[in-house]
């Protein structure tokens, strides 16, 4: 065989092993979570998102957990994760400016899970009797949303009620040490607080109309780059809550073990629905426009979200 052309077989074999050596490597997905009951977190306490996308080459990192969907979404506009979980009216004002997120699947809130609470022995009846008070919310959230639409369907000036604006943690620190008045709760601290902060609820999300639901995050060129990936997830985040709906003593466990809850409060949290997070569609499109109008109108938005500029279509 000429040198020549011991060259070429040797540079083919190169190329091969190189070309199978690339495939062999397994594309990577990074996951921001939060401490949450969110189908997510069952998907990954148990695993089987893992196992559902190793059949595809893909390794799954979990990143976090973070506190909030706001700094989860800050990780995602630098490119330090792919996905994250977040509620609606926070994902929102992620994408307000040119941040690069987009929203792929969306999760219906039944309004059992979070409201607005005041100690026991407070003077508070109801929502109107917020006048005058301060509330612990979360800037942008959850909590800042509830507690502006509570006030509205109550026919209460939303300057007439002091916002502290506070961390989740810390809305509890002060909400327990009397600093201030109530609190527009959420996620499991909504239901810690009334088994165990001497909390009496005087509104829930769904007696004031909360449009808040659940949202999932992708970062967009991943999104762009990997459209099989976001149907799998949907797919898997699915099957997590179908699973939670007919296993909630198991649930509560994981709650137990994962969030730190006390046996009590993570059955209170296994017992709220779960609905199955579904691709974001008209339907879904026409709630979120609904939020959309309503922060800018209620000055939770600078402006308007360009929201159909930052949807993924999931094919089912």
């Amino acid at each position: 065989m000429s040198l020549s052309k011991l060259l070429r077989v040797i540079t083919g074999l190169t190329l091969l092993g190189m070309s199978v050596a690339s495939a062999a490597e397994p594309q990577t997905l990074r996951i921001g979570y939060l401490r949450g009951p969110e189908p997510l977190s069952i998907s990954r306490l148990r695993g089987t998102l893992e196992l559902r996308l190793a059949a595809k080459n893909i390794e799954v990192v979990w990143s976090g957990p973070f506190n909030a969907y706001a700094p989860a979404a800050e990780a995602l506009s630098a490119d330090s994760i792919d996905i994250t979980v977040g509620s609606s009216s926070a994902a929102l004002t992620s994408i307000v400016g040119t941040a690069p997120i987009s929203l792929f699947a969306y999760q219906w809130d039944a309004g059992d899970s979070s409201g607005i609470v005041v100690k026991n022995g407070s003077p508070i009846k109801d929502v109107a009797d917020l006048a005058g008070h301060t509330v612990a919310v979360n800037r942008g959230g959850t909590g800042d949303y509830q507690l502006t639409k509570a006030l509205e369907k109550a026919g209460v000036a939303s300057d007439s009620v002091k916002r502290a604006y506070l961390t989740p943690v810390d809305s509890s620190a002060a909400f327990i040490n009397g600093h201030v008045d109530a609190w527009s709760a959420w996620s499991i601290f909504f239901p810690t607080a009334i088994l165990e902060q001497d909390a009496r609820v005087i509104a829930i999300a769904k007696d004031f109309g909360s449009q808040n639901a659940v949202v999932y995050a992708v970062r967009t060129p991943f999104a762009t780059a990997h459209p099989d990936i976001l149907k799998d997830i949907v797919a898997e985040l699915q099957e997590s809550a179908r699973w939670a709906q007919t296993h909630r003593d198991e649930v509560a466990r994981l709650w137990v073990a994962e969030l730190k809850l006390s046996p009590a409060v993570a059955t209170r949290v296994a017992s709220y629905e779960i609905s199955e997070p579904v691709p974001v569609g008209e339907k879904e499109l026409t709630a979120l426009e609904s939020l959309n109008d309503w922060l800018v109108g209620s000055k939770l938005l600078p402006k308007p979200a360009p929201i159909k500029e930052h949807i993924v279509p999931v094919s089912p």
